[in-house]
């Protein structure tokens, strides 16, 4: 797959099909999540930091070694990864939490505790959105790369949906996937089926996303037929705090 969302910019896409075991796999295109971080991410003393880096409510905490903090990190981590600032997070990317990270220099979970987030209440019924239990989805950026060409997206799914297939192997989070030919069209239809570039998650997560690509982005990326990211069900009220 191979789409040019923008000049000078390239995005491309492979799949592998291994017909003995009837496994397909793919690099970006795809992926699932659940709330549990991937056995990898538990495995180092230095990625176990990490997840309880993030799993920090103030900017001095140090949360104790727990799976649910282990979680609750590893959430956060999927969120404001996919999409920068998400609904559920109150962004302050100024000098307050700069100074409060130079405060402690000695903070044992590394970077001075720097944190340019505070999580709403909703934190977490805005990650059970967007994981859907495992439900194979669409990276938002790489979604938003996809739109600038449908037709080159449909007619690699329809080369694929002709392999004999049950397991998906992204190269991102959870995998093995168990899915087939249509599970892995559903997904795409879901996003642009009707024509319209829509996530399952709600509208106030793709927010951010939406305005870079119609302000400050604008003029490096082509136009789309399906317009911006949506959220399908539109806004669900994320951003409140109590």
């Amino acid at each position: 797959l191979r789409v040019k969302p923008g000049p000078g910019s390239d995005y491309q896409d492979a799949a592998f099909f291994h017909e003995p075991s009837g496994t397909l796999m793919v690099c970006d295109a795809v992926f699932a999540t659940t709330e549990n971080p991937p056995a990898i991410l538990e495995s180092d003393p230095e990625y176990v930091r990490a997840l309880l880096f993030h799993a920090r409510d103030s900017f001095s905490d140090v949360p104790e070694d727990t799976p649910e903090n282990r979680r609750k990190g590893w959430r956060r981590i999927i969120l404001y990864a996919n999409f920068f600032i998400p609904g559920a997070a109150v962004a302050d990317l100024g000098p307050g939490p700069i100074a409060e990270a130079l405060s402690q220099p000695e903070y044992p979970l590394g970077w001075g505790g720097w944190l340019p987030f505070r999580w709403r209440e909703t934190e977490l019924e805005d990650f059970e959105r967007f994981a859907s239990f495992g439900r194979p989805n669409i990276l938002p950026i790489i979604q938003i790369i996809l739109a600038r060409d449908p037709e080159a997206v449909f007619e690699w799914l329809d080369r694929m949906k002709g392999w004999s297939f049950n397991t998906v192997v992204p190269a991102h989070l959870d995998a093995p996937l168990s899915m087939g030919p249509e599970e892995l069209s559903e997904t795409f239809r879901y996003a642009f089926g009707e024509k319209r570039n829509e996530v399952r998650s709600c509208d106030e997560d793709v927010e951010f996303l939406r305005r870079a690509e119609e302000g400050v982005l604008n003029f490096s990326v082509y136009k789309t037929p399906y317009g911006t990211l949506r959220g399908k069900e539109g806004a669900c009220g994320l951003r409140r705090d109590s």
